[in-house]
């Protein structure tokens, strides 16, 4: 009977510990981090780093470029943000990112980068290569949402209205009257009386 109760203990013991001993083998899941926002993260260089660049079109040919530079190190950095247009053009943007700082640009900050001319789909990837000084810099593809998500309600470039003419009246000629003649009263002779 003895050997009955020891045997269902040994039992309990073998089925406890492998239900539980996987989590000594298994990778726990909040171990490793992973991205929990829109946009996308990169390193430039171990000074310079990108953090949450998004990009927010509404028209397909514009986009607002949401991003962080954090620079880590101990100078000031320009870094050059490139972006190939959908004519094939390379254009550009630079932004001075102070030591040890960093630099919001789009959104509700002053520092804007619009990205135009170029070909974008909602929910495609977009490249943008940051780089500055003789670095070899990085390519990052960069989210492209619109501003339909509420916390990007407002961020997508707007269209600057084109001016249009307006009709300015002419003025036309008027009939000018003429001068009539007007009769004027001569002096009558005044009667003269004789001597």
């Amino acid at each position: 009977m003895r050997t009955r109760f020891a045997a269902s203990i040994l039992v309990a013991a073998l089925v406890s510990v492998s239900a539980t001993g996987c989590a000594f083998i298994t990778p726990q899941a909040t171990t490793s981090i992973g991205q929990v926002t829109e946009g996308v993260d990169g390193n430039v260089s171990p000074d310079i780093s990108v953090r949450n660049a998004t990009l927010i079109s509404d028209d397909r040919t514009s986009a607002s470029l949401i991003v962080s530079l954090v620079n880590t190190g101990d100078e000031d950095h320009q870094v050059v943000m490139q972006y190939e247009g959908a004519s094939g053009s390379s254009k550009e943007a630079v932004a001075l990112v102070s030591a040890h700082s960093t630099l919001t640009i789009g959104g509700d900050t002053d520092q804007q980068f619009v990205l135009d001319g170029v070909d974008l789909v909602e929910g495609s990837l977009f490249p943008i290569f940051f780089q500055y000084g003789t670095v070899t810099g990085t390519k990052l593809m960069v989210p492209v949402l619109s501003s339909d998500w509420q916390q990007y309600d407002g961020l997508a470039p707007t269209m600057t209205p084109t001016p249009t003419a307006t009709a300015t009246p002419v003025p036309t000629a008027t009939a000018v009257p003429t001068a009539t003649a007007v009769p004027v009263p001569t002096a009558t002779p005044a009667a003269t009386t004789a001597p």
